[in-house]
């Protein structure tokens, strides 16, 4: 089996070039750190015993490097982690291949805070209902329909003269159709004239000021 130092030369090449993080041992952060605590001692005792000595020198050279590499491999899997955990927290998977035990725990909790942070400062990028849409308009209405039917004044079967204001297309009154013309002075029943004038279509006249009627 390969000594801890060439294995990590291996896992920081596997981890540098690989999109998602590489597939380590579930131990790779303990043992990692009883290699590197041993490393260290090693040359510490080498130096003491004899400060001159190359074993000394060359163990402190060994330790140096092999905690780069290791720095070298931690920092890459952060770097991915922590790109994870931002897709994560924008509504991206939330499982991730070959994360060990350590790495689980920051993913969660970044995700959470990224999370939290996003739905305090910028609430708008939520999801959020659609608001119901707004109701059609009702149809126009023709300035006859737009005008409420007054009661009927006086006796019934009652009649007023009125003054045409401008053409109009033939309305149906029941009884008969209308053809209204500019100036034509009609004689109408009075809920019909009543129509007229509160649409502005014709005006009161005396019988006198006729010029045609109906």
């Amino acid at each position: 089996m390969a000594d801890h130092y060439t294995q990590l030369l291996e896992w920081r090449r596997v981890e540098t070039t690989s999109r998602g993080l590489a597939k380590l041992p579930h131990d790779f952060y303990g043992a990692t750190r009883a290699y590197l605590g041993e490393a260290r001692s090693t040359f510490e005792r080498e130096l003491r015993e004899n400060p001159a000595g190359r074993k000394g020198d060359l163990a402190r050279q060994t330790y140096h490097r092999a905690s780069q590499i290791a720095r070298d491999v931690v920092e890459s899997r952060m770097t991915k982690i922590l790109s994870f955990s931002f897709q994560a927290a924008v509504g991206g998977a939330r499982e991730v291949a070959n994360l060990l035990p350590e790495e689980k725990r920051l993913f969660e909790e970044v995700t959470r805070t990224l999370g939290a942070h996003r739905a305090a400062v910028a609430p708008f990028l939520e999801a959020t209902v659609p608001a119901p849409a707004a109701p059609a308009p009702p149809p126009r209405a023709t300035a006859v329909e737009a005008v409420p039917s007054p009661e009927p004044k006086g006796a019934a079967g009652a009649t007023i003269f009125v003054r045409i204001l401008k053409d109009q297309r033939p309305i149906d009154t029941g009884s008969e159709t209308l053809d209204l013309r500019k100036d034509d002075v009609l004689s109408l029943p009075e809920r019909t004239a009543q129509i007229l004038i509160h649409a502005h279509l014709a005006e009161r006249v005396g019988p006198d000021n006729r010029r045609s009627t109906t």
